[in-house]
């Protein structure tokens, strides 16, 4: 029988008003949540709360999905929960009707869990709850406590709930530990010296903060003709932890040191990360020293790579050296002469990146003071001085040479790669900066035009939040087994090498330098493009965790901090709109809500999106980047959220 309906002309398929996708479920604090497809270049898809069945935030879901061509959107309900991602949560107990419910801490957890088990706890206690039953909106789930942490008020308990969630431990493994301790014991060069260039007699300086743990690197520097020569001093713990053996497997399953607002949770046990490999003032130590001869413009002329024994001179920190370089202080001499040295250095480095297009951020960092009990007393804007840059330019240039280094020598590697921004996100920044006043024909994909409007803005009240707009614009840095270039530090070659104690990739790099100065043809076939290629990934994965829970651990002291401020008066600025409401940033770089509801008693407001404002009546307006005053009026510790007032027409 003859078929009427000819021939499929390519794209003539209808797309079918359902279909199954299978993806992450990733829920917002306010219930709502999108299911991020496993298959590449399939958006995210729209749940709402009573579809989302009995998956909770983190879960691998099968869900259908409908498009509803009228406001061409997608919407998803979920079928099946495939895999879960979380057995336990850490909350509040609350007391209602006799039996004890627990409230996750973590918000994007919306719903409660019933414990009947644990009728013993009080109101306000802090625990971690297996899950026996998990929860179907709008019902609660039932859970047993496994672990109390303590009450909500001992200002310990938010960050041990913290570390719960996120699942970070300051204990190391018995194993490790014994591990450790061998090498410990090892006479403290096993290694034959000969095998090393003897640095010990060279001026060598550390410079990192006043509360620094450990010391991952040194600096040494001398004139030479019309440059210098320079020495970056890195601690070489691939001498002492071996690949495959219980640290190292460690060391891989954390990847990275964890900074929380009030303790440091180290990547190696202590008798490494402290001792060992630290690198202590009047201590030997192992490094891998990278010499760098640069002529006065800061153009490389030779490097050489080696493995060393060096004895800090000096540890010194960021306020002593800035203090040193303002003249407000001597050093010594001797100390004196190197921080000049590495300063000048730093400069010529500096002013050579910024015409090669690197990108500058200039944002505020906050530290919060804690008082002896860990209770927050103040918040205060780190000034970044220029002994910062010292440091950072100096090990930029050891990462550039030791990236290019390896890929010059055919060897494997784990690059840090930072790409170009996409047009399709250069045209959304574009349209923000419209609604701020800042009119562009278009935006560049180059790092210099990047910096031209940042220049542009530079001075104006908007500085901070044009900033941070870019910054949004802007791909995530990674590690990947290409070398794809750092967009940001407009070079072609980079890796991370200066930071093996607190970053697993860093260690790799070190064990693979090894093999290229051993010319160790055996080492070198060791490593497998598909094992770093998965190490990579993973440390990409785990480094946004790391940033997530450290960012997380400041908040909840900031909020900690500003529930002793309330009806106090502050000044701000309008730093994100919301249908919901709008964000206002103090110059401490707390940030408060103040919801549209709130502000009814200056006439409604209704949302525009175009221009990313509140419009009221009349000629009422406010936008992006406006200087506003703002009343403290409540905080949420359960949220970390911080609730303000605002204050129009001199009220």
């Amino acid at each position: 029988m003859k078929n009427s309906r000819g021939p499929k002309k390519a794209g003539s398929r209808r797309s079918p008003k359902s279909r199954f996708i299978v993806g992450t479920l990733e829920v917002n604090p306010a219930g709502f949540g999108f299911i991020l497809p496993k298959r590449a270049g399939l958006p995210d898809v729209y749940v709402a709360e009573e579809d989302m069945g009995d998956a909770i935030h983190g879960d691998v879901v099968k869900a259908i999905v409908y498009k509803n061509r009228q406001k061409n959107k997608l919407y998803g309900k979920v079928k099946k929960v495939l895999s879960r991602n979380t057995s336990e949560i850490t909350g509040l107990v609350k007391r209602g009707n006799g039996v004890p419910a627990l409230v996750p801490l973590n918000r994007r957890y919306n719903f409660t869990l019933l414990l009947p088990d644990d009728a013993d706890l009080d109101d306000g206690t802090v625990v971690v709850a297996s899950i026996k039953k998990y929860p179907r909106f709008p019902f609660p789930g039932e859970g047993k406590a496994i672990k109390v942490l303590g009450n909500e008020n001992d200002p310990e308990v938010r960050i041990l709930a913290l570390m719960e969630e996120y699942k970070i431990s300051c204990d190391f493994p018995e194993d490790v530990l014994a591990e450790a301790e061998k090498v410990r014991e090892m006479p403290p060069f096993y290694a034959s010296l000969d095998e090393r260039e003897d640095l010990r007699d060279e001026i060598a300086v550390t410079i990192d903060p006043s509360d620094a743990k450990d010391f991952d690197d040194a600096l040494s520097v001398k004139k030479s003709g019309d440059g210098w020569t320079v020495m970056v001093h890195i601690a070489d713990v691939a001498e002492y932890v071996r690949p495959g053996g219980s640290i190292d497997i460690e060391a891989r399953d954390r990847s990275f040191s964890v900074y929380l607002v009030d303790r440091a949770v180290p990547m190696l046990p202590h008798q490494l990360s402290s001792d060992l490999c630290s690198l202590v003032e009047g201590k030997d130590r192992l490094c891998l020293t990278v010499k760098m001869t640069l002529d006065r413009r800061g153009d490389l002329l030779k490097y050489e790579i080696t493995p060393s024994v060096i004895r800090v001179r000096k540890r010194l920190t960021y306020d002593e050296v800035q203090e040193a370089l303002d003249d407000k202080k001597t050093l010594g001499e001797e100390l004196d002469n190197t921080i000049a040295l590495l300063a000048a250095v730093a400069k010529v480095l500096y002013e050579k990146r910024k015409k090669a297009g690197m990108i500058e951020f200039d944002f505020p960092e906050a530290k919060v003071e804690l008082d002896d009990e860990g209770r927050a007393i103040n918040v205060k804007v780190i000034e970044r001085v220029f002994a910062y840059r010292i440091v950072e330019h100096l090990m930029i240039l050891a990462n550039s040479v030791i990236a290019e280094y390896l890929f010059k020598s055919d060897a494997l590697a784990i690059y840090r790669v930072h790409e170009k921004p996409t047009r399709e996100k250069l045209m959304e920044l574009k349209d923000m900066l419209s609604s701020l006043g800042i009119e562009l024909k278009r935006i560049g994909q180059s790092n210099k035009a990047i910096n031209r409007l940042l220049k542009q803005v530079e001075g104006l009240p908007c500085k901070r939040l044009v900033q941070g707009l870019v910054l949004r614009s802007l791909p995530r840095a990674r590690y990947d087994v290409r070398c794809l270039g750092h967009f940001g530090l407009a070079l072609r070659y980079y890796l991370h090498f200066t930071s093996p104690i607190r970053r697993y990739p860093d260690l790799t790099v070190h064990r693979m330098v090894h093999a290229l100065i051993a010319k160790d043809s055996e080492m070198l076939g060791q490593f497998d493009l598909q094992e770093l290629s998965a190490v990579a990934t993973y440390a990409s994965a785990m480094e946004e965790r790391v940033d997530e829970v450290e960012m997380t651990s400041v908040k909840i002291k900031i909020v900690e901090y500003m529930a002793n401020r309330i009806g106090e008066v502050f000044e701000g600025v309008i730093s994100w709109v919301t249908p919901r409401g709008l964000f206002v940033e103090l110059a401490n770089t707390v940030e408060g809500f103040v919801p549209l509801e709130d502000m009814d008693t200056y006439g409604k407001f209704y949302y525009d999106e175009d221009s990313l404002s509140l419009k009221g009546s009349g000629a009422k307006a406010l936008h992006l980047g406006d200087v506003v005053k703002v009343k403290l009026m409540r905080v949420d510790k359960s949220s970390n959220q911080i609730y303000f007032h605002l204050l129009l027409y001199g009220e």
